[in-house]
């Protein structure tokens, strides 16, 4: 099972707070019964609605509620310096075609399809989403894949996750893509009659020394 948390920093974030905050995830990684592969990537600037840190987790079992046994990270929650934003699922669609990339970035996309919206449509929509790393190169590794809700509530129904060599491969030949913009973006856009993609998203990035979709390949 993979969970992915995003952690929002309440107030000022000073160098002694992030240190702080990395120390308690680094303890909780060996508190947590079954957790086999842990990362803690500190976001880039430019990132939106995700806070400040991603942690990916990856588990033997099916207990996310397992996180709950780390007092270090409980603490900074229940001292109000720290939420936590936690999608748990199970792999669905995964390509790891770099298993030995390095120095790269990590990018995770959490996002809600609306409440309604015909089944066709996400099957449609979902397609598409696939389709994206037969046109942008530059996505080295990536997974796509249903939230499940009964691992752990959240709000969020879709993770996004790809794997770049350098920034460029994200913020230029992703974003610019005409397959992105062509075809993607309708089922984000407002103003689009095609759109099902709430507004509100986590859209986030930070470095990774090693791969970290690689970790079920």
């Amino acid at each position: 099972m993979r969970v992915v948390t995003m952690l929002h920093v309440e107030g000022e974030l000073d160098q002694s707070r992030h240190a702080a905050i990395e120390h308690a995830v680094a303890r909780a990684a060996g508190e947590v019964a079954g957790l086999r592969r842990s990362h803690l990537g500190r976001h880039y600037p430019g990132t939106v609605g995700g806070g400040q840190y991603t942690w990916d987790v990856l588990f033997d079992g099916r207990d996310p509620a397992a996180l709950r046994q780390a007092p270090a990270l409980l603490e900074l929650v229940e001292e109000g310096a720290l939420r936590l934003d936690t999608v748990a699922f199970e792999r669905q669609h995964l390509s790891v075609p770099e298993p030995g990339i390095r120095d790269c970035v990590k990018r995770t996309l959490l996002l809600r399809v609306l409440p309604d919206t015909p089944p066709e449509a996400v099957e449609r929509f979902e397609r598409d989403m696939l389709g994206m790393p037969r046109y942008i190169d530059a996505i080295r590794n990536w997974a796509f894949s249903r939230a499940d809700p009964e691992l752990h509530p959240t709000p969020w129904t879709h993770v996004w996750e790809q794997e770049y060599r350098e920034l460029r491969g994200l913020q230029e030949d992703y974003m610019l893509s005409p397959y992105h913009w062509g075809l993607v973006d309708g089922w984000y856009d407002p103003e689009s009659p095609q759109r099902i993609v709430d507004t509100n998203l986590a859209h986030v990035y930070c470095p990774a020394a090693t791969t970290i979709l690689g970790w079920e390949a």
